[in-house]
């Protein structure tokens, strides 16, 4: 299927955000608001609210190409062998260069680089290839189902998901805060829905309320959404500085299955789709580099390194200033530079040796 340049952006920017993250949260920027509220820490919980969309951004591209695309196992092949790739090499290249406390892991650590999906070693990735497996026979059964019968699976399964987690003071059993492939699957339902009856001419009717009619529209319920994550999140944190009781809730309205960011992940999506890209060299630059953008992901979020390379790149020198956000963007931008150019060579590798 041919790649539309407003998708291949939005995944670019989608993993940028995951960096973004991963930064705020290993970098030691974010502490917990009902601990510390001054501008610093607030600054980088308001980024979070505008960053927390990228993981759901990412699945809803995916299910959006894959209710239409060919399933191929050589596709699904060459995904898990990415994954097993550096899920081994990079604990190997840091005993080689004496980099971590590799050569200290235990049997179990070794199984989980060996064993990546099994062992959950990377959670995006192992809900992802669940997700890509069932793909094909998700996107069967949304063929057969009419769009009413469609309507109601997904709203059966955000009642489950969202709704009443979003609500509850308390943590559910089987809540697992959007970090695995059932809320995948519904996604994925989500973007078929969105592929085959929420198009450019009808946005999305929820009841009598219709949504994401246009870019500017999407993009501003967007802000409007974030904003709401993140003034939630700001009051409960001071309610719990005096009482000490919301300190649960504050942290789940950050779950990628809580209905505010759910909306979040679906205006963002909206405002890409709607968007059409015009096309430059920063557009065919960006489409160019997309397909590495997994690689990204797989290579700094490696076990064996995920909690040392904010140290290399010296983070706490400015955790306690506002000179964070500045350096973030030029650390995400180095990383991203010398993961996709990793991750291209691993490509040429790979692509010789399915040949």
């Amino acid at each position: 299927m041919k790649r539309q340049a407003n998708f291949e952006v939005l995944r670019v920017v989608a993993m940028a955000m995951i960096v973004t993250l991963h930064f705020l949260q290993r970098g030691g920027i974010l502490l917990p608001l009902y601990e510390e509220i001054n501008i610093v820490n607030t600054t980088g919980w308001l980024i979070k609210c505008f960053c927390i969309v990228a993981a759901n951004c990412y699945v809803l591209i995916a299910g959006y190409f894959l209710v239409d695309a060919e399933w191929k196992c050589k596709k699904l092949l060459t995904l898990v062998s990415q994954i097993i790739f550096y899920s081994i090499l990079i604990p190997v290249v840091c005993i080689l260069l004496g980099i971590g406390n590799v050569r200290q892991w235990s049997i179990y650590e070794w199984i989980t680089a060996v064993l990546p999906l099994q062992m959950d070693h990377y959670w995006f990735a192992t809900a992802y290839v669940l997700m890509f497996v069932l793909s094909p026979v998700l996107a069967a059964g949304v063929k057969q189902l009419s769009k009413k019968q469609l309507e109601w699976v997904i709203g059966i399964l955000l009642v489950y998901f969202c709704v009443f987690k979003s609500l509850s003071p308390i943590l559910l059993a089987t809540d697992r805060y959007g970090y695995d492939y059932p809320w995948f699957i519904c996604l994925f339902l989500i973007a078929a829905y969105i592929r085959l009856y929420g198009n450019k001419e009808n946005g999305l009717q929820i009841g009598k309320v219709k949504l994401f009619t246009s870019a500017k529209a999407s993009a501003g319920l967007y802000v409007v959404s974030a904003l709401a994550i993140f003034a939630v999140s700001l009051v409960l944190g001071m309610i719990t500085a005096r009482i000490g009781k919301f300190d649960y809730y504050m942290n789940m309205v950050f779950s990628y299955n809580h209905i505010l960011t759910l909306l979040a992940s679906l205006s963002f999506f909206y405002a890409f789709m709607y968007w059409e890209a015009k096309e430059n060299k920063v557009v065919r630059f960006v489409s160019k580099i997309a397909p590495y953008t997994f690689g990204v992901y797989l290579i700094h979020e490696n076990v064996a390194i995920r909690d040392l390379w904010t140290g290399w790149f010296l983070v706490e020198k400015v955790k306690d200033s506002l000179l964070f956000v500045p350096y973030m963007i030029l650390v995400i931008a180095c990383l991203f530079v010398a993961c996709m150019a990793i991750d291209y060579i691993r490509a040429c590798i790979f692509k010789k040796v399915f040949k």
